[in-house]
């Protein structure tokens, strides 16, 4: 009877530990915990986990010049300072 309580202990302490150490989103084979952030290397978007598998996804504005300009993007940098942008 003892080991049957033992192992009825050790089955709730990993369901349990399984609950809480587990992340919360996981999109794209990455996983996060709500709250935080995510930036895919070589794009220039950012995911939010926002909790229980909820992602959201936050992009660039749209640019647009009348001017004949070139448009410039550095996806070394982190979001946003990675968005395109005109340089005249």
């Amino acid at each position: 009877m003892k080991s049957v309580t033992f192992v009825l202990c050790l089955l709730v302490l990993g369901a349990h530990s399984l609950l809480v150490f587990a992340a919360d989103c996981n999109f794209a084979g990455h996983k996060f915990n709500a709250g935080e952030k995510y930036t895919p290397e070589g794009r220039c978007l950012q995911y939010t986990c926002a909790g229980r598998n909820a992602v959201t996804a936050v992009g660039c504005p749209a640019v647009a010049s009348l001017k004949p300009c070139k448009m410039e993007e550095d996806l070394s940098k982190p979001f946003p300072g990675c968005c395109p942008y005109f340089n005249c």
